[in-house]
C-alpha cells in the first residue's frame, strides 16, 4: 500500500473555499529529484492566482491540485543521480509550478533546485528566501544589469520581492530608492533603502530623480509612471502584468521594457542562502501560521490584500 500525506489540495478552480485537506500518496522521485520532509512554506501571490484559475492557460494542472512552490526542510529520499545532498539535510528551495506543490508534508522537487539551509538560519525564514529572493534577483541583475554605484527603483519595498530586492541592490553598493507606506519606512531603511517615497502622499514619478533601473512588482499606473524616471539606456523589469502601453513607452524614453518570469535556478538558491547564512539577507516573517485548512485558508486572504510587510510563513 502507498505511503500517504497530509496535503492540502484544490479539486476545481476558485475562492479560498475550495481548499480542502485531504491524504494523498507520497510523491516517488525520478533520479534527479529529493524527496523533502517539509518543515515550512512560503505563501506567495502565485498560490492564490492558481487557486483562483487565473494562471490555467500558462499552467493546465489536472486536479487534485496541491499549491505551493517554496518551502524548508529535511531531505528524506536522494534520487541515484543526484550528487551534493544526501538523507538528513536541512535544504531551502522551490520547484516550478506543478500540480504536485509544497503545500504538503513531502514534495518531490529537482535537485538542481534546492540548496543547502544555512546553520544559523531556522526554517521559516529559510523558506521566505528562495522565491522571492530569485525573483528579486533575476529581475535587478539578470534582466536590469545593476551595478555598482547606480540607482534602483523598487516599487513597494515593503514586500516579499521587494524587500529582497533593497537588500541585493544594497549589497552590490547600488543606490537605493523604494516606495511604501510611511508605517513602513523605518523596516526599509533598516534593510537598505537610501530614500523612500510615501506613495500614500507622494507622486514617485514627480519626485524621484532620474534612475537606472525601475523593478515594478506593482503594475498598472505605476508601471506606466515607471518610464518617467528612467535615465535613456536604462530599464524598467516588471514581474507583474504588461500594460497595453509598455512598449510604446520604452521606446519613447529610450529604455529597456522587460517581464521576466522567475524560475529556480541553484547558483542563484545558493548565493541567497550564503548571503542568508552570513546575515546580509534577512526574511522579515510578516506572519507565521501552524498548517491547516484554516490557516492556509488565512493566509490566501492577506496575501490577496497586496499589503503584505515581508513573508507568509506555514508551519508543519
Amino acid at each position: 500500500m502507498t505511503k500517504q500525506m497530509n496535503a492540502i489540495v484544490i479539486n476545481e478552480y476558485g475562492g479560498r473555499d475550495q481548499l480542502t485537506q485531504t491524504q494523498m500518496p507520497i510523491p516517488e522521485i525520478s533520479d534527479h529529484q529529493l524527496l523533502v520532509k517539509v518543515v515550512s512554506i512560503g505563501v506567495n501571490p502565485i498560490d492564490w492566482k492558481v487557486r483562483e484559475g487565473l494562471r490555467k492557460k500558462r499552467y493546465n494542472f489536472e486536479f487534485p491540485i496541491i499549491l505551493g512552490q517554496e518551502m524548508a526542510g529535511v531531505v528524506a529520499e536522494v534520487g541515484k543521480d543526484v550528487t551534493g545532498f544526501k538523507v538528513g539535510d536541512a535544504v531551502l528551495g522551490y520547484g516550478t509550478p506543478n500540480n504536485r506543490g509544497t503545500y504538503a508534508e513531502y514534495y518531490a522537487v529537482d535537485a538542481s533546485q534546492v540548496a543547502h539551509k544555512p546553520i544559523t538560519v531556522s526554517f521559516q525564514e529559510a523558506a521566505g528566501g528562495s522565491l522571492a529572493g530569485t525573483t528579486a534577483w533575476q529581475a535587478i541583475f539578470d534582466a536590469g544589469h545593476l551595478k555598482v554605484g547606480q540607482t534602483v527603483l523598487v516599487l513597494a519595498g515593503s514586500g516579499g520581492v521587494g524587500s529582497m530586492a533593497i537588500q541585493l541592490a544594497k549589497n552590490i553598493g547600488a543606490h537605493v530608492i523604494t516606495t511604501t507606506s510611511a508605517p513602513n519606512e523605518h523596516f526599509v531603511k533598516s534593510i537598505g533603502a537610501d530614500k523612500v517615497i510615501d506613495y500614500t502622499t507622494q507622486d514617485f514619478s514627480k519626485v524621484s530623480p532620474e534612475v537606472d533601473l525601475v523593478f515594478d512588482t506593482l503594475g498598472g499606473q505605476n508601471q506606466i509612471d515607471a518610464f518617467k524616471v528612467v535615465k535613456p539606456g536604462g530599464a524598467v523589469i516588471s514581474v507583474v502584468e504588461t500594460t497595453d502601453q509598455a512598449a510604446e513607452l520604452a521606446e519613447n524614453h529610450q529604455v529597456t521594457f522587460d517581464k521576466i518570469n522567475a524560475h529556480p535556478e541553484q547558483d542563484v538558491i545558493t548565493t541567497l542562502s550564503n548571503q542568508l547564512g552570513s546575515g546580509k539577507l534577512k526574511v522579515k516573517i510578516a506572519t507565521q501560521l501552524k498548517f491547516n485548512v484554516e490557516n492556509v485558508r488565512e493566509m490566501h486572504k492577506l496575501s490577496e490584500t497586496g499589503h503584505i510587510v515581508g513573508k507568509l510563513i506555514l508551519n508543519i
